[in-house]
């Protein structure tokens, strides 16, 4: 009997079958020690383990030219190039001038680089300059301050406490669609940013009258700061020095940005987050930096995800008069709380594929010592990307990726069937604490608006996202046309 196998039946006592004593006895040895000569030994020697096998050839992407390599490439076809590259391999070589750039096309890959090899793979050196303006909160630290800072601040964002927050995000998508006239023609995108913006800062800051400075100078600084913060990574330290219009501009704001949460973090406990914040096992300054932080990591994601969910909704029929119908099931004609959202299922459908569609082009790490990654041989230095656009648009797991299509997330397990390849908050150490508050946000303003609005985009005016790293809208004008008051 081989020695995985198991007898079919096994006799009372412990007494062994008989072909299995039989064997057992053509085994013992003779009186002089010796085996019978054809006897078999107890158990066969195992082979001694060869050396591990060579990493895998990692391809270099055709079309690169002498010199710029696939520059030319990558500008002139930045969203299509990236996502074609996934048909040369499971990771491949691109050069940028005379940079080698490793890029992963496999969602396992992804996932391993992002969970299994995060202390080996960080972030890039454009978080390391953004971390000497923006200090040292989530959105650009990494190694243990990243990983003790977010077990400190996770309890103030865990699901059962989102709830409290939905009645001032319906608030403030209240105020801001009550400026607007039947039949005005409305820039999406800015009414989002400023939605968006607004709802951010209250959100961190509280309602009360007190937090109104902080929350206007958020208004007014942060769209700068931003912009003047990734245009400073790209500069040498001495372009940052020079007395330029530009350098004096993000000197102020940022200075007058510090103190207004400086002064909102000295007036201790409040309403919103940052009262959540100043109660946890963290320095004033700290406190400061993760504000800036949440300020920074929240601005552009929900202002961008607003203008896109509503610019789909308004342009494709069925999901508007789908989701309408949603709405004026559950809400009844009354305002959203936070025990609807569960209700709201084909709504969370469309900001799913919203999420989708519209997903961040390329995301940048580098590894910081060799690595091999399932075979794959990353050398020490070099820089690793990976596109979530590229990942959310593969057919084989997305069918028309193209197409705006809710109704792919109703299927019967089809989320935990994509959820290693749908990645909109990241994954491991660096997944986005705020994802629930994101989603609620998203989510309680959709119902908001759409429950009292209809906005129809204007014919002939097509947008295209533009390429950052996160696609942005263009021009978006919409009619808005009145559903009920």
């Amino acid at each position: 009997m081989g020695q995985d196998t198991v007898p079919s039946i096994i006799s009372d006592a412990g007494a062994k079958p008989d072909h299995e004593a039989k064997s057992e006895q053509e085994a013992k040895p003779h009186r002089d020690g010796k085996r019978h000569r054809d006897a078999k030994p107890d158990r066969e020697a195992k082979p001694e383990p060869g050396p591990p096998p060579p990493p895998l050839a990692v391809p270099l992407a055709p079309g690169g030219l002498p010199l710029v390599g696939h520059t030319p490439a990558l500008l002139r076809g930045r969203w299509d190039f990236v996502a074609s590259l996934r048909t040369h391999g499971p990771i491949v070589r691109l050069r940028i001038g005379p940079k080698e750039l490793y890029v992963l096309n496999d969602p396992e890959l992804v996932r391993r680089v992002l969970v299994e090899h995060a202390d080996t793979v960080e972030r890039d050196g454009f978080f390391k300059q953004a971390r000497l303006h923006i200090g040292d909160g989530l959105a650009a630290s990494d190694g243990p301050l990243h990983r003790g800072q977010r077990r400190v601040l996770q309890p103030a964002f865990q699901r059962s406490r989102i709830g409290a927050y939905v009645e001032v995000i319906r608030r403030r998508a209240e105020d801001a669609s009550a400026q607007w006239l039947p039949g005005q023609r409305l820039a999406l995108d800015r009414e989002m940013a400023e939605l968006g913006l607004t709802t951010l800062g209250r959100l961190i800051f509280g309602e009360d009258p007190a937090a109104d400075a902080a929350v206007d100078e958020v208004r007014q600084s942060l769209p700068v700061f931003i912009q003047e913060v990734f245009t400073r990574t790209l500069l040498p330290e001495w372009a940052r020095q020079l007395p330029t219009p530009g350098n004096r501009r993000f000197a102020e704001t940022g200075q007058r940005l510090r103190d207004a949460i400086t002064n909102a973090v000295a007036a201790g406990d409040g309403s919103g987050l940052l009262g959540e914040f100043t109660r946890m096992d963290m320095t004033p300054e700290l406190v400061r930096d993760e504000v800036v932080s949440m300020l920074i990591a929240g601005n552009d994601n929900t202002n961008a995800t607003l203008s896109w969910v509503f610019h789909e909704i308004g342009r494709n029929e069925n999901v508007r008069e789908r989701l309408h119908a949603e709405l004026d099931d559950v809400l009844a004609g009354g305002p959203v709380d936070a025990a609807d959202l569960g209700a709201l299922v084909y709504t969370r459908n469309v900001v799913d594929e919203t999420l989708r569609l519209y997903a961040p082009w390329l995301v940048v790490r580098r590894a910081n010592r060799d690595v091999d990654v399932m075979g794959h041989h990353i050398p020490a230095g070099s820089d690793v990307l990976y596109s979530h656009h590229a990942l959310h648009r593969d057919p084989a797991v997305f069918p028309e990726p193209e197409r705006f299509d809710p109704d792919r997330w109703a299927e019967p397990g089809y989320r935990g069937r994509v959820r290693g390849v749908y990645m909109p908050f990241g994954a491991g150490v660096h997944r986005c604490i705020g994802e629930h508050l994101f989603l609620a946000q998203i989510v309680t303003t959709v119902a908001t608006v759409c429950s009292r609005w209809q906005l129809d985009p204007v014919a002939g005016k097509p947008s295209r996202p533009r390429t950052s790293a996160l696609p942005r809208p263009g021009h978006l004008p919409v009619t808005a046309r009145r559903r009920r008051v």
